[in-house]
């Protein structure tokens, strides 16, 4: 006697066991997918957790030369801290500028001094100055209205500036601005080359303008 198959009731899923293993079984593979792609996310969320929780000075080290030229100094952190040194334009022989640090840690260095032309004991130029922060780099000229070198954490630029007769600092005429940052952009070094470069020039710029140097001054470049 031959039988036949009892009819499937509409909404019955007694003939489709395989279709049924095979839906919950790409369900499965796609929901630990997703969970995977999820924890890769996390992880990577928390690696470059890093940010920047404190604002961009609003002017640097007292110079109005717009944030967009200097921001990229200022990395990760929760807290700015700014140590003064002595005025911009100052004639006597100490250090000018300010550093900044961050949680508690240096930071940037914008700082401005003199020098004796071709002096043999401290550093009169760019090349010699940058070879004082003991990196192995080979410093760069930046080209401009005066004479600047980079290196993949700064820049320094140079100015000569003759003083009056009577002057009892009068063998100091050479003003260097020196532009540093604990944490280089050598990831990049066309671009620090450019970032250093320019900045050095800005900051040359407006603080030249308050030294009181006599006619026949100018760039050393």
């Amino acid at each position: 006697m031959l039988f036949r198959r009892a009819p499937t009731l509409p909404g019955s899923t007694a003939a489709r066991p395989r279709a049924s293993r095979s839906v919950t079984g790409v369900g499965r593979r796609r929901g630990a997918l997703l969970i995977a792609v999820a924890s890769v996310l996390v992880l990577a969320s928390c690696a470059g957790g890093a940010e920047r929780k404190y604002a961009v000075p609003e002017r640097l080290c007292g110079l109005d030369l717009g944030q967009e030229n200097y921001a990229a100094l200022f990395g990760p952190g929760k807290k700015l801290e700014k140590d003064s040194l002595a005025e911009w334009g100052e004639m006597h022989v100490t250090t000018q500028g300010c550093r900044y640090l961050v949680d508690g840690l240096p930071r940037v260095d914008v700082n401005g001094y003199w020098a004796k032309q071709n002096d043999e004991v401290a550093p009169s130029t760019p090349h010699e100055q940058i070879k004082a922060h003991n990196t192995p780099e080979r410093p760069r000229r930046y080209k401009g209205p005066y004479e600047v070198a980079t290196w993949s954490g700064g820049a320094v630029a140079a100015v000569d500036c003759r003083r009056p007769n009577g002057d009892p600092d009068k063998d100091f005429t050479r003003f260097l601005i020196d532009v540093s940052t604990d944490a280089p952009l050598d990831e990049d070094p066309e671009r620090a080359h450019e970032v250093f470069g320019k900045l050095a020039e800005l900051v040359m710029a407006k603080v030249v303008g308050k030294l009181s140097c006599q006619e026949g001054s100018g760039s050393a470049g």
